[in-house]
């Protein structure tokens, strides 16, 4: 099948459920039938079907807990309301694969929530940097002030760039991002993620004894050409100096689209 055609089968297959936490609206998929819960966060793109490839090669071995973000104004809204929804689903703890933004709100949920997760997977993300605070301010208060059709020709073409998916499927992802800001994100929703990344830099800070009580275990992946510096990069894997790490070459961002084989050939040896 195509890509149009296998996500059309994706969003049929496995429609959204709904659930009302904390004054937020959420959205989920869940897929599989795996004894064990595996919770498949978002990145900044904030919807649930961009990795439906990936959601689909998963349920395979796990029951998939697949949340899209609602209009959060702090990343402790994000946690519990994802612990909210395992609640709901009857999953009592989950193991975790957060990449890029979903990385920042995996971390944030293992320290608010460490008794709902067992094991962890960080992938292309970063830990908080305060040094970060002032660009960040500086970036979001440049972008609020573009309007919102030449933002979403911006936000486009940025993201589809980030994925770094094989040539032939570029159109694909072309046309899945318009359609994204064109229809289903607002300007509102991107400010308020923008919002949630710059206050994940200006308000947590982690250190490598930040779960010394916790049991789970935690993978890292990363790029060693991916938009994160290696100094972030090395910065993460000193928080977590346990954590086996996996290093793509030439991956860049989303090694889970430009390298999707080798992605869950690695995701199988850390999941085993």
């Amino acid at each position: 099948m195509s890509n149009d055609e296998r996500l059309r089968a994706f969003r049929a297959s496995y429609p959204n459920k709904s659930l009302t936490f904390g004054g937020l609206q959420w959205h989920y998929r869940t897929c599989g039938e795996g004894a064990r819960t595996l919770l498949l966060l978002p990145g900044g793109e904030l919807v649930n079907d961009v990795g439906f490839d990936l959601a689909g090669a998963l349920a395979r071995r796990f029951r998939i807990v697949y949340p899209a973000y609602p209009r959060a104004a702090a990343l402790a809204d994000l946690a519990d309301g994802i612990a909210a929804i395992l609640t709901a689903e009857n999953a009592p703890s989950a193991w975790v694969l957060g990449a890029s933004f979903g990385g920042a709100v995996a971390q944030c949920l293992v320290r608010r929530h460490p008794e709902r997760i067992t094991r962890l997977i960080l992938s292309n993300t970063g830990v908080p940097q305060q040094y970060l605070v002032r660009t960040r301010k500086i970036v979001n208060a440049t972008l609020a002030m573009i309007p919102w059709p030449a933002l979403r020709g911006l936000l486009t073409r940025s993201l589809t760039k980030a994925l770094g998916a094989p040539a032939g499927e570029m159109p694909f992802w072309r046309a899945y991002f318009k359609e994204l800001f064109e229809a289903r994100l607002t300007k509102a929703d991107v400010l308020s993620n923008l919002g949630n990344q710059l206050e994940y830099h200006a308000r947590y800070r982690f250190s490598p004894d930040d779960l010394a009580a916790w049991s789970g275990k935690i993978f890292i992946i990363e790029s060693d050409n991916d938009i994160f510096s290696p100094e972030r990069r090395k910065a993460l894997r000193d928080i977590y100096p346990q954590a086996p790490v996996y290093t793509f070459h030439g991956g860049g961002h989303a090694p889970a689209f430009s390298r999707a084989g080798e992605y869950l050939d690695v995701l199988d040896r850390f999941l085993a």
